[in-house]
């Protein structure tokens, strides 16, 4: 049995005891992860995992942190004051990992970003928490922004890097970026999972969600947070 299967494992074990010990949950990450501005005041990923898992799987005791920040890289999370204040003090049981869009455009290095996120996940798992890697779900060409095309260029490649060390470390992955592709196809489809060309909207957001979900083994399309009922259109 491999790291990430006893990971998975042993998440399944908590989330099928309801005598177990609480578990704490921590988002970390940029932008995405922090779920601002361009949700349009919907959800973000973080807060529908926190209400299937505290509200629809009734586990009130469990504790989901989300500590992302706009605009940050790889450098950032491994600084380590931030990463004391913004994970270590809260000693969580899983961290879910999303970094890397903004490395394209700071760092302009894949072999950084690589080591670095290797040196991130090495440090989550010594603190005893389980790390989850996710990749990204894709983004809009904007030809006009140079910034954002040599984002949507680069893209594929750091979400590689992400997979890679997933393989090599056995670490959990939620590849967002597989699940879009297979979902969301095409330019037209795309549009209606963003809030802009590199951010999810609500509906980009929900699916993040959902993949999440299908990675733990939570997934439920009986349940509100997995299909919600009520929504506008766009989002069904």
């Amino acid at each position: 049995m491999t790291q990430a299967q006893i990971d998975l494992e042993k998440i399944s074990t908590h989330l099928s005891s309801r005598i177990s010990a609480s578990w704490t949950w921590l988002f970390y990450g940029d932008s995405i992860t922090h779920g601002i501005l361009h949700t349009h005041g919907f959800r973000a990923f973080p807060e529908i995992f926190a209400e299937r898992l505290r509200w629809e799987k009734n586990f009130r005791y469990d504790i989901v942190i989300n500590t992302g920040i706009s605009g940050q890289t790889t450098v950032q999370l491994l600084d380590e004051k931030r990463y004391d204040w913004r994970v270590r003090r809260f000693k969580p049981d899983a961290v879910f990992i999303l970094i890397g869009i903004n490395d394209i455009v700071k760092l302009k290095d894949s072999t950084v970003f690589h080591d670095n996120l290797l040196k991130l996940v090495r440090i989550v798992r010594a603190d005893g928490a389980i790390p989850i890697l996710q990749t990204y779900g894709n983004i809009l060409r904007v030809p006009e922004n140079a910034n954002y095309m040599y984002r949507y260029e680069k893209l594929p490649e750091y979400n590689q890097v992400i997979r890679q060390i997933a393989a090599d470390e056995s670490i959990i992955l939620v590849d967002h970026e597989k699940y879009w592709s297979a979902n969301a196809p095409d330019e037209r489809s795309l549009k209606l999972w963003m809030g802009e060309a590199i951010h999810p909207g609500g509906k980009g957001h929900l699916e993040m969600a959902k993949l999440i979900f299908q990675t733990l083994n939570i997934y439920d399309p009986e349940c509100s947070c997995c299909n919600p009922v009520g929504t506008p259109w766009s989002l069904q």
